[in-house]
């Protein structure tokens, strides 16, 4: 028997939201025949996981190594609403022919992490609708959404501040060294916003006798991820810092970290340095559409930009100096630019999907979340064209629906 099932927002026509706000939207259960139901009802959920494969060998294998799972999980929302069921004394009952509209209202908790998606772990947050049947498999539909906590730089006292790094490095190896090559970096301030450009100034000082041929600016998104053999003795959402840092050092053993570090965006710049010369540069990085930096129980985010010099020679013959960054998502004040706030539109999404390499957010949009993005330096938004992806070659239901035919 045909029926269409479909999650809609009402109060929020980007789907991104903060914590501590209310999702507020309806279910519409479209019927073109009686249909036999046990229940409908409507779950929201905020879930935090990691997990990956460990390498181990252990007296019992022998010397043979096998592979361990590691893993982790917090829930950080988790509510349901039983918005239909059966009259009382019955177990199941029919839901007329008709279009049936059933709304609903959750409230976010405070404090919980902003949606994310990495290699080794996500955060993410979805509103689900299911239609519960009997001696039939019930049914049900997801929306995902984007909770984006408020993170204002003009809170962050080192934000507005100048920050800078320095490093000298010998080049070449043994009988072949060159001498040494000084690089210094500064950055006007240390906050900024998805859409925001970063000014990197150098001072190269090249004692070598070898020439510098070029430097790469880039900025990375580094990940710290958490997670325990078999899963045990993980942590939850409301363990305290104190509390949390003595469980963590009763389960040591059981404790697992990685982390990643993702070019988020890159420029290389030629350059020919000569032997004991002095040289001076800029170069500009616009940030995407990224997640600010963040720190939660099993996650953790931050940015730094990096420079690299590429030396003329066979060994030893990159020198990398790098200063951490704040992705916030509300920009200092003082700017005289437009800094109206928007969701990005698909191809910046999938223009940073393409920077990380990250398949699991290129291949499934509805998991990619749609962070908050300042145009200060790009088009506006009318001069832009949003249009989704086209699924003419796909067989899929729509994103946010799911229809039953038989």
């Amino acid at each position: 028997m045909p029926f269409h099932l479909a999650v809609g927002l009402s109060n929020c026509d980007e789907q991104v939201f903060e914590p501590g706000g209310t999702i507020e939207g309806y279910v519409t259960f479209d019927l073109r025949e009686s249909v036999k139901v046990k229940a409908i009802r409507i779950a929201a959920e905020g879930l935090a996981t990691t997990k990956w494969l460990l390498s181990e060998s252990g007296k019992s294998s022998h010397g043979r190594s096998r592979e361990v799972s590691y893993s982790a999980k917090v829930v950080y929302m988790d509510e349901e609403q039983l918005v239909w069921k059966p009259s009382e004394g019955h177990a199941k009952s029919s839901v007329f022919p008709g279009i049936h509209v059933y709304p609903f209202k959750f409230q976010i908790p405070a404090g919980v992490p902003p949606s994310f998606e990495g290699d080794h772990g996500n955060i993410r947050y979805h509103v689900k609708a299911t239609v519960e049947r009997p001696w039939k498999t019930n049914r049900s539909v997801t929306r995902y959404l984007t909770v984006l906590p408020k993170k204002d730089l003009n809170s962050v006292p080192t934000a507005s501040e100048e920050t800078s790094s320095w490093k000298s490095k010998s080049v070449g190896f043994c009988l072949f060294r060159y001498g040494k090559v000084n690089l210094q970096i500064r950055i006007p301030k240390k906050g900024y916003v998805p859409g925001e450009t970063i000014h990197v100034e150098t001072d190269i000082e090249n004692a070598s006798s070898r020439p510098i041929l070029k430097a790469e600016f880039y900025l990375i998104q580094q990940c710290r991820f958490l997670a325990y053999r078999y899963g045990i003795s993980g942590p939850d959402a409301t363990t305290s810092p104190s509390s949390s840092s003595s469980h963590h050092a009763q389960s040591d053993r059981y404790l697992s970290r990685k982390r990643d570090e993702t070019k988020i965006t890159s420029v290389i710049q030629e350059l020919n340095v000569a032997p004991r010369t002095e040289h001076k540069s800029r170069m500009r990085l616009k940030i995407p559409c990224t997640c600010p930096n963040f720190d939660s129980t099993l996650i953790h985010v931050e940015y730094f930009v990096v420079v690299k010099l590429h030396v003329k020679c066979r060994i030893r013959k990159t020198v990398k100096a790098e200063c951490p960054v704040i992705v916030g998502s509300v920009p200092l004040r003082g700017g005289t630019e437009d800094v109206s706030p928007r969701t990005p539109t698909y191809t910046e999404v999938g223009t940073f999907s393409a920077l990380t390499h990250r398949s699991m957010m290129s291949v499934d949009e509805k998991l990619t979340p749609k962070y908050i993005y300042y145009p200060k330096y790009g088009k506006s938004r009318e001069d832009e064209v949003d249009e989704p992806p086209s699924l003419a070659d796909l067989q899929l239901p729509p994103i946010d629906s799911i229809s039953d035919d038989y």
